[in-house]
């Protein structure tokens, strides 16, 4: 196991093309390394053999620090880790050794030419790089991965939050169950994946921490650490310095109370230069020309250290247009200088979007014709129409830009149930009990109701595991499973899986846990056992089947007494706020509102009923109707249009599909795991697999990513007994088993199997009998990778990915072009033929440049296709930011235009240059 320092040098061997990297951070079980030549970070496990080779100069050498020192190595001394390269009295520190020092020699093909592999491993690497080049080239990279039902509407938000070559800082305003949480951690991940960020700090309000940590973990695979008050306590126990305990965590959660209430923890959260900050509720962060809350002075000062924000708020401008604007400004403060600028640029807005809202809005694509035809005569958008219709622009995109530079949509996106399709019908069912103690009735009222649903799915949330306790002691044996909080996460996942059974229970009973982002769609009927006295926590009920994709119709039944506490809150809820038949629009507000009174109401149900009735409900209803219609007359539709696209969502979705049945991905994985002496065995659940490390492996606790594979036993570390973990591999079955691992193109063992099988080390060369070769004669097989050096900041290296090229010649120095495809489809055996020095010495010089050359033209083809279409995509962005500066008349942004014109530059550069890379390669001769 190689020991690391910060300062080192090393090159990946699995992704050469990044160059140089720099060990910059280093924890107990992780080293960082940046690669400044490409402009990207790797995080690789320390505990076992991460994929690396110690960059060292050779004696002779030429060493260049970052101060321009050159010397050529006379001594090399080891020091704390660290090299030092000397020659007489002058040193260069291996840290400081400028980065573009990597030698330019070439690669020693005659020394791999000495050593071969099987031929099932030279396959095995074969399929990893064309697999890494589908994948590395796909327009969803980094959107695979977490255990997500794939919605056209996140995976459209997620591409345009990735476009930009700035980290994205946006407003997420979706409607209540449309997925802002989910939106968002899409965001992080692919973001993440692609090495453009690497800590992440998320505030919430404290009631949704937990939701958050689950959701991350189980949907996205990575675990955030929660820091509050237990987490500080504990830590002083063990910590030997004040160290900020924010900056030995690149993932963070915490609340908003949490910091709030403690300065000096709100100040040790500004101090870590973090990449990402997500803010939740961000309706909380108020500010008016009167003053700002604490909130929002504590967003204020987070936002302004850190590249990337995301909001989340679900509250739409009307109901606050002030404090809307602040909280604008916190994403583009250059854009949204002066409230008086924006609420004029607002009014311009609303007259043009009446004059766009003429046009027949569909899911085709817009013509000039129809803006023509539409467009107002006295609109002075038709003065931009004549000019526009010249360009190679599509009317519908266009039209976009002018949403995007005069209302705010390259900062806010928002979908509503209007415009995402696929929401099923919510149908109330309601049961008035006769009077008496609350569990006795509506238990004997529960069985009743099961009696009635024997052969339906029905899901029961009620408020605590007492409740739920009690419930199933009233039912019969069989019928029903708990789903509760002092019960492990295992346990919970066999519960549902048993009522998920079409012959298991046929009733889930959970407590309020069951609320947190888990996946019942296989139920049709909700029961409200009771209800919370928070509208959003009632929205997150029902939002486990009121979901996209979940049907035609969901049945909502609340029972409750008569003249009780339970009548009135489900009258409230009903009457006043109409949440059980439609999804819920200004709940925060009149939850702030009518807290109190609310509270009042129900804790004197006997005496406060009739007043209830004819006072407090038609008060709420009253408020609840303003609110409504307030958000409606101000509805932006051009928002919500600019928030989607038919034709790329479309493709995007297409894309993932295709990911998603790739027939090469698990066999691969499978092989290779096979050839490591993992052992895979097919689990008990649907599309699951069990794969065993072995105890004569200990790197294969690496491997399976299981920490804490051996303890400490008397003050040494025990032996490793071998380890398991359970995967599965079907999107549909990860969702309904969603404590076993969603093992897929981005899952960590699948990268590891990817980084493992393209090492130096393994299958990069193999020798075998092929009956296609002529007696006597000796053929060989270059495979290649071609690689651009790709900024990583430029967010497109999708477009640049991963080329694999293949070239056969044989020993006389002819191209062997027709067999490269029939190779592929024979099944080759080993040859332990002796190979003649001579043969081999032409393979590794004349016949391995007459295999490059043989390749330029193909590469340079590809580097053409590729320009045009990263150029494409780099001067569309251009475009939109030079039409914003333009249409907002003084609105300045020649910072961003100039940076989009240097990237341009820059990207043209690197594309002059494809990398040839040589991957394996494989003697074919006769027996």
């Amino acid at each position: 196991m190689p020991k690391f320092a910060i300062g080192q040098k090393w090159t990946s061997k699995s992704e050469p093309e990044l160059g140089v990297g720099q060990v910059i951070k280093q924890d107990f079980r992780t080293i960082t390394l940046r690669f400044p030549n490409s402009g990207e970070q790797r995080i690789y496990n320390s505990k076992g053999e991460p994929p690396l080779n110690r960059y060292i100069l050779k004696a002779g050498e030429k060493a260049t620090s970052i101060k321009g020192l050159s010397l050529f190595v006379e001594e090399i001394i080891e020091k704390d880790g660290l090299l030092y390269y000397k020659n007489k009295d002058k040193i260069i520190l291996e840290a400081l050794l400028h980065f573009k020092q990597q030698s330019e020699d070439g690669t020693d093909v005659f020394g791999k030419l000495q050593k071969f592999s099987s031929n099932f491993e030279f396959c095995l690497r074969q399929r990893a790089a064309k697999l890494r080049g589908i994948w590395k080239s796909s327009i969803v990279k980094g959107m695979l991965g977490p255990r997500l039902r794939l919605l056209p509407h996140q995976l459209y938000l997620s591409y345009r939050a990735l476009k930009d070559v700035s980290l994205p800082r946006l407003m997420l305003s979706d409607e209540v169950g449309l997925g802002k949480t989910i939106e968002s951690g899409l965001i992080w991940n692919a973001l993440q994946t692609e090495g453009r960020i690497k800590r992440t700090l998320i505030i919430v309000p404290d009631q949704l921490k937990n939701q958050w940590l689950i959701e991350l973990g189980k949907r996205f695979n990575h675990w955030f650490t929660s820091i509050d008050d237990d987490y500080i306590s504990e830590h002083r126990k063990y910590a030997t310095d004040k160290q900020n305990v924010f900056s030995l965590h690149d993932s963070v959660i915490c609340s908003l109370e949490f910091l709030l209430a403690n300065n000096y923890v709100a100040a040790a959260a500004s101090e870590v230069p973090w990449d990402l900050l997500i803010i939740d509720e961000a309706h909380r962060l108020i500010k008016t020309s009167k003053g700002a809350n604490a909130e929002y002075i504590l967003a204020e000062e987070l936002s302004q250290k850190v590249p990337g924000l995301l909001l989340l708020s679900g509250t739409p401008i009307q109901l606050a247009p002030e404090a809307y604007f602040y909280r604008l400004k916190l994403l583009d403060s250059a854009r949204f200088q002066s409230l008086e600028e924006f609420e004029k640029n607002q009014d311009n807005y609303k007259k043009v979007a009446k004059d766009l809202s003429k046009i027949p809005f569909s899911d085709e694509e817009l013509s000039w014709e129809d803006l023509q035809k539409n467009i107002p005569e006295k609109s002075p958008i038709r003065s931009w129409l004549p000019i526009k219709a010249d360009l190679s622009l599509t009317a519908t995109e266009w039209m976009r830009r002018v949403i995007d530079a005069l209302g705010t949509s390259s900062s806010v996106f928002r979908n509503t149930r209007k415009s995402v399709k696929g929401f099923p019908k919510r149908t109330l069912r309601t049961y008035s009990l006769a009077s008496g103690e609350w569990l006795v009735a509506s238990g004997q009222w529960l069985i009743s109701f099961i009696n009635e649903h024997k052969n339906e799915k029905i899901l029961l949330i009620c408020s605590s595991s007492e409740v739920v306790v009690e419930l199933l002691g009233l039912l019969e044996e069989g019928t029903a499973v708990a789903f509760k909080e002092d019960e492990n996460s295992l346990e919970r996942d066999r519960a549902v899986a048993a009522w998920m059974d079409p012959e298991g229970p046929n009733i889930l009973l959970s407590s309020e846990i069951g609320s947190e982002g888990r996946n019942f769609q296989c139920a049709r009927h909700l029961v409200l056992f009771d209800l919370p006295e928070d509208s959003s926590l009632l929205e997150q009920r029902i939002g486990r089947l009121d979901r996209i994709g979940q049907g035609k119709e969901i049945f909502i039944h609340v029972p409750f007494i008569k003249k009780s506490k339970t009548e009135m809150l489900f009258l409230w809820y009903h009457e006043a706020l109409g949440i059980f038949e439609h999804s819920l629009m200004g709940g925060g507000e009149m939850y702030a509102k009518f807290e109190k009174e609310l509270k009042e109401y129900l804790e004197n149900p006997e005496k406060k009923y009739n007043k209830f009735l004819k006072e407090f409900l038609p008060l709420g209803k009253k408020e609840m109707a303003l609110i409504n219609k307030k958000a409606e007359e101000g509805r932006d539709r051009l928002l919500e249009f600019n928030s989607q696209n038919k034709k790329i969502s479309e493709e995007l979705l297409s894309e993932a599909k295709k990911m998603d049945a790739n027939e090469e991905l698990l066999p691969f994985a499978f092989d290779m795991l096979e050839v490591l002496d993992v052992d895979v065995q097919k689990g008990i659940y649907p599309d699951s697999f069990v794969l065993k490390g072995a105890p004569e492996h200990s790197e294969h606790a690496t491997l399976l990513g299981v920490e804490n594979a051996r303890s400490m036993e008397n003050g040494e570390m025990s032996e490793f007994d071998g380890c398991s973990v359970t995967v599965i591999t079907g999107r549909e079955a990860a969702l309904n088993y969603e404590n076993i691992s969603f093992f897929h193109w981005e899952h960590p063992i699948m990268q590891r199997l990817f980084d493992k099988a393209l090492g130096e080390d393994f299958g990069n060369t193999a020798c075998v009998v092929c009956d296609l070769v002529p007696p006597g004669k000796f053929f060989i097989q270059y495979n290649f990778i071609l690689t651009f050096s790709v900024n990583v900041k430029w967010g497109i290296s999708n477009l640049f990915g991963e080329k694999f090229l293949s070239v056969i010649i044989d020993s006389d120095g002819n191209l062997q072009s027709g067999l490269a495809k029939e190779l592929d489809t024979m099944a080759l055996k080993n040859s332990k033929a002796d190979i003649p020095d001579s043969v081999l010495e032409y393979f590794a010089a004349e016949g391995f440049e007459k295999a490059k050359k043989s390749l330029e033209n193909s590469a340079k083809k590809i580097a053409k296709e590729t320009e045009k279409l990263v150029i494409s995509t780099l001067e569309s962005e251009l475009h939109r930011l030079e039409e914003t500066s333009m249409l907002l008349r003084g609105f300045e942004q020649s910072k961003a235009l100039d940076q989009k014109k240097k990237d341009i530059i820059a990207c043209k550069k690197s594309l002059e240059d494809p990398k040839l890379r040589l991957d394996g390669m494989r003697i074919l001769c006769t027996n």
